[in-house]
Order: C-alpha cells, then sequence, then structure tokens
C-alpha cells in the first residue's frame, strides 16, 4: 500500500487577541494510506493540538511526491517540476511532471532550494511553475512505529525529506 499526502482544511472558533471568539479555517497537510486514516489523523492532531470544537471541512488528495521542510522558513510553496528521462525502449526522451511541497521564505528562495535538490539528482529538469500555499502545517507519519509525528523538520539543520520519489520517474503523471 503506498502513502499519500493529504490536504485537510479545519473550521474551528478560537479566541483573538481581544478575548473574542473568532471563525477560523486552517489548512493542514499530513499524510496517510487513505482518506479514513487521513480523517481518524486529523482528528488525533486537532484533539492534541487543543483545537475544540472543530470541523473537517475538505479534505483532498494531494499530488506531492516530495515534502522537504527547512527549518529557516515557514511559508509553503507548491513547485512544479519537467522532469526529462529517456525512455531507451522507444529511444526517445519523456516529460514527466513532479510536485514537491517545500517551505521557504519566498518565491526565489523555494526556486533556489528546488534547484539545489535536483541538482543533487542528475536528472534534466524545468521548473515551469511554482505557487504558495497557505498551509499551517505538515504532519508526517512517524515511519518507525507508524503513530503520528510532530510537525515535519522541527530541530533539523538540514532539509528533512519527508517523502521520497515514490513513483519511478519514467512513470506515466497527469498533466496538470
Amino acid at each position: 500500500m503506498t502513502k499519500h499526502w493529504f490536504t485537510c482544511k479545519v473550521k474551528y472558533t478560537r479566541l483573538d487577541s481581544e478575548g473574542a471568539e473568532v471563525k477560523a479555517t486552517e489548512s493542514f497537510v499530513l499524510d496517510a494510506f487513505n482518506y479514513t486514516e487521513a480523517e481518524t489523523r486529523m482528528t488525533a492532531i486537532c484533539e492534541n493540538e487543543g483545537i475544540r470544537p472543530f470541523e473537517i471541512t475538505q479534505i483532498t488528495k494531494s499530488n506531492f511526491s516530495e515534502v522537504i521542510r527547512f527549518e529557516d522558513a515557514d511559508l509553503w510553496f507548491k513547485v512544479k517540476i519537467a522532469l526529462t528521462t529517456f525512455d531507451e525502449d522507444k529511444g526517445r526522451e519523456k516529460e514527466t511532471n513532479e510536485y514537491i511541497l517545500l517551505s521557504a521564505r519566498d518565491v526565489r528562495d523555494a526556486y533556489d532550494k528546488v534547484a539545489e535538490h535536483m541538482r543533487s539528482l542528475g536528472v534534466g529538469y524545468v521548473i515551469p511553475s511554482i505557487g504558495f500555499l497557505k498551509i499551517t502545517e505538515v504532519f508526517p507519519l512517524d515511519e518507525e512505529g507508524g503513530s503520528n509525528a510532530g510537525p515535519v523538520g522541527f530541530g533539523a539543520p538540514e532539509p528533512a525529506a519527508v517523502s521520497e520519489y515514490t513513483e519511478d520517474l519514467d512513470a506515466e503523471v497527469d498533466e496538470d
């Protein structure tokens, strides 16, 4: 079974700085094997974070192949990467798209971090788009125990790869 990244929107009431109740909707990203597990994990996260009462208003399967958190940044960007690979069976180049979610200070910082990451992989690529996503936090599954882990990469001096490329680079990927 393959893990997937899910974006969960949670609506709740919180107190503002003056003590007045304010309605808020926030987006969280977490990995799970299916929608049911994503809902269960999101419910546990809300309860652990003291978010009560709350309503999970939307769960969407995301197309991220990798999620990377850098300690020096807290804004999240979705980066589309067009990979160029060589299909030896057909004797021609083939392009596929991968999507990375990463934290950065701004669009330029996101571009630089992805370019550095991709150079280490040694494959041909183009970065056709980078978009800001309003995400409150990312919660990966604990790889060893399968339990709920805390937010991605806290305390890590280097970028923490939360998920490796899960698809073979030669596999077909849906175009946007």
